[in-house]
């Protein structure tokens, strides 16, 4: 029994076909608005999971933003509301984006949803975030020429701000807090 080889023909037009189908799959995923939805959508679920050296790698070195923390100060914060967690849920209401036309940043908001269980502390970060409308504000910079290098320059949503000092305020009274 003799097996023959294709021909130099048939080699190619198979060929042609499988790179044409694998750029038609791989292409969308190379896009800088997808790896974009990726970035924010992997660093709420990083906070999700209690995975916060996760959650860092999505934090920009120079990131600030409108609760008047950097990076360190984001990090350490995050730490603590997430430690008033058993179970987390993060979800976002009315989710847009926004790409620059220069492809290197770009802006995202939606309301922003906590849900679980976990301590009083965690029953009032999840009430605040049921009672607010006002949408959160991300802003993105991309890191180098890699479409999915994203990181999180900005946090802003006023209503959080105020929520967040009100809460700390009420725990220092009872001689505990937040960072």
């Amino acid at each position: 029994m003799t097996l023959s080889l294709p021909s130099r023909r048939v080699v190619l037009i198979a060929g042609t076909v499988l790179l044409a189908i694998t750029i038609a799959v791989g292409a969308p995923w190379l896009s800088p608005t997808r790896g974009v939805e990726r970035a924010w959508a992997g660093s709420l679920a990083a906070l999700a999971d209690n995975k916060l050296d996760d959650f860092a790698t999505y934090l920009d070195p120079n990131y600030h933003d409108g609760f008047g923390l950097d990076r360190e100060g984001a990090l350490t914060l995050a730490k603590s509301i997430r430690g008033h967690f058993i179970l987390c849920t993060i979800t976002r209401e009315g989710a847009e984006l926004v790409l620059d036309p220069s492809k290197q940043s770009a802006t995202s908001r939606a309301i922003i949803r906590l849900g679980g269980q976990g301590s009083p502390v965690a029953s009032a970060a999840i009430q605040a975030s049921a009672s607010s409308n006002t949408p959160t504000l991300f802003r993105w910079r991309r890191g180098s020429w890699k479409p999915w290098d994203w990181k999180l320059i900005a946090v802003d949503n006023t209503d959080a701000a105020r929520g967040l000092s009100q809460l700390q305020r009420e725990l220092g009274s009872f001689g505990a807090g937040l960072p």
